[in-house]
């Protein structure tokens, strides 16, 4: 299988120039989001030589874009047992659908050596390094899976893809698509790498400025970012450079499709003029007509697709028009159909998003509308997300009384925001409550409290979480908080004298009445007397429990053996 490149680049010439052209017209398809017609031009040139490994290569390439991984192993491995020769494309592509399928990293990895070493040149200022075109493969078999979402799909090694890609630009100055595929590893490695990603592709506008692809993934960057200025700018570089490149339309319309219906409608239109004439134009369109607000309209052309190619993403559709409709129980047919049959790679973050809404409705379901917004932010776990769908996840957790969980996730709410508010404080410490989780409430409530020592709510949780630790009096637990509780109410006794007072009243019914300890009952009632030295419910209260408390030591007194005191 040892080939130079100038081997393949004689191969190729025996081709006429027009199928040559076609394979790299079949190439720039494949880029602009146009399978279709990249398959039907692949499939053109093998008709004419059903040898042509470049051909079946791409062919291959192309069905993995639109998810027919399945078909494309089936062609590699057709292709190498009819004897295609200058197999090394396919080989790598038999490693790209292993690592698609799950398959080892290892395992694959050989297979990328060994085509390295049998491709490597065995002369010349390249001696011993594999091809440009080759190493590209490898890259893209590492960074670039279905329907070529950034890089974003789990599978292959982008930091050996990078290595390996890096190479193939400096030893093919003239080649963009190393870089390409450099910036999409980028990519796939997190959003932190988003900068040498940036650096990848405009190093492949510097290399062919008429190539709308590296503009495009830069703006797909500032996309997610939510950086609109920046977005604009590449985006609309990239029309400039070609106005047919379909993909930024689409992306457009998704940006606008909640913001502006009519800036929606122009690029949906836009899309569907420049990208293939397949079910997918219906599909946006009848996605169009659900977010200008016709919704009937919209089902009416959703039906049309039911038994199209384009059938997966159906009953999402339905359940966003009749959520829309207030058919909460169509919406969660649908949306449980959906996520029954469609893959990963077809579910989108609004998806996700409406799904945990329309779960939330129904009681029951609210660990299901977790799930949902749980997977979003795997999607998604910007900061920005996380802040925005946290607070829903932990009102869900409250819902279905999984209070543990609701505390969990104030937490870490509360940790990414870098602040505790009083309404976490509020929660956590209702939540502690609920549980009955008696130890942690004291510790949430005494945060609470040092927090905002000045509002009722502290106060009122940290003695229910210290009652609560011995709500009968049986042991006195709370005894020690409370007093501590007390302390810090001290400090405005005019402000929190009921507080007090009913702190006292539980040492009191502890005292006086579950362990007969009299002298600490009176002790209890002096402090009670003191808040209350005037006349009134209160100092009755304590004024008359004194005086039976005080019969009562008396009474011990000339009959000690009767009597059961501690001190």
């Amino acid at each position: 299988m040892k080939k130079t490149i100038s081997v393949i680049a004689a191969i190729i010439l025996t081709m006429s120039i027009t199928s040559a052209q076609t394979i790299a017209d079949a190439v720039k398809s494949i880029q602009y989001g146009k399978f279709k017609t990249a398959k039907e031009q692949l499939q053109k040139i093998i008709a004419g030589n059903d040898k042509d490994a470049t051909a079946i290569y791409w062919l291959g390439q192309s069905m993995i874009a639109v998810d027919d991984v399945s078909g494309a192993k089936s062609l590699y491995q057709k292709s190498l047992q009819a004897g295609v020769s200058n197999t090394a494309l396919l080989f790598i592509g038999m490693a790209h659908i292993d690592l698609l399928e799950g398959g080892d990293w290892n395992a694959a990895n050989q297979k990328f050596e060994g085509v390295i070493t049998t491709t490597a040149e065995t002369r010349g200022k390249n001696k011993g390094k594999a091809p440009a075109y080759i190493l590209n493969a490898i890259g893209r078999a590492n960074c670039v899976g279905h329907l070529v979402k950034d890089g974003s799909s789990k599978f292959g090694n982008p930091d050996y893809a990078v290595e390996k890609l890096t190479e193939a630009a400096a030893i093919d100055p003239a080649n963009t698509e190393s870089l390409i595929y450099k910036g999409l590893c980028y990519r796939k490695m997190g959003g932190e790498f988003g900068g040498e990603a940036q650096k990848a592709y405009s190093e492949a506008i510097s290399r062919d400025p008429k190539n709308p692809l590296p503009n495009y993934l830069i703006g797909k960057i500032y996309l997610s970012q939510q950086n609109k200025p920046f977005m604009e700018q590449y985006f609309n570089a990239a029309l400039a450079a070609d106005v047919a490149f379909a993909p930024v339309y689409l992306d457009y319309y998704n940006y606008y499709s909640n913001r502006d219906v009519n800036l929606a409608k122009e690029n949906i239109e836009k899309y569907i003029q420049y990208a293939d004439k397949d079910c997918n134009n219906d599909y946006f369109y009848a996605d169009y007509l659900f977010r200008a607000g016709n919704y009937q309209a919209s089902l009416e052309k959703a039906k049309l697709l039911e038994n199209s190619d384009c059938k997966t993403r159906v009953p999402i559709l339905y359940a966003y028009n009749y959520d829309r409709l207030n058919d909460s129980i169509q919406a969660k047919a649908n949306i449980e159909k959906f996520f029954a049959t469609a893959t990963p790679d077809k579910i989108f973050a609004n998806d996700y998003d409406i799904a945990a809404k329309i779960y939330a409705r129904f009681p029951g379901s609210e660990l299901q509308a977790v799930n949902a917004f749980n997977n979003l932010i795997e999607l998604d776990n910007s900061k920005t997300t996380q802040l925005q769908y946290l607070p829903a996840i932990a009102d869900l957790y409250a819902k279905a009384k999984n209070y543990q969980e609701q505390i969990k996730t104030i937490q870490k709410l509360a940790e990414l925001r870098g602040a505790v508010t009083e309404m976490d404080y509020y929660k956590m410490s209702n939540a502690a409550q609920a549980s009955k989780d008696y130890v942690l409430g004291l510790d949430i409530a005494k945060k609470y409290l040092a927090a905002y020592p000045e509002k009722p709510q502290p106060v009122t949780f940290y003695r229910k979480a210290a009652i609560g630790l011995d709500a009968d009096t049986t042991n006195g637990k709370a005894i020690p908080y409370l007093n501590d509780l007390d302390s810090v109410l001290q400090l405005n006794v005019e402000k929190n004298r009921k507080s007090i007072f009913s702190n006292l009243y539980y040492m009191f019914l502890y005292y006086g009445g579950k362990v007969k300890d009299y002298p600490k009952a009176v002790e209890v009632l002096d402090k009670m007397l003191v808040l209350y030295p005037t006349e009134g419910e209160e100092n009755k209260f304590a004024t008359d429990q004194k005086v039976m408390i005080q019969k009562a030591i008396e009474h011990s007194k000339s009959s000690p053996s009767k009597t059961n005191t501690r001190h």
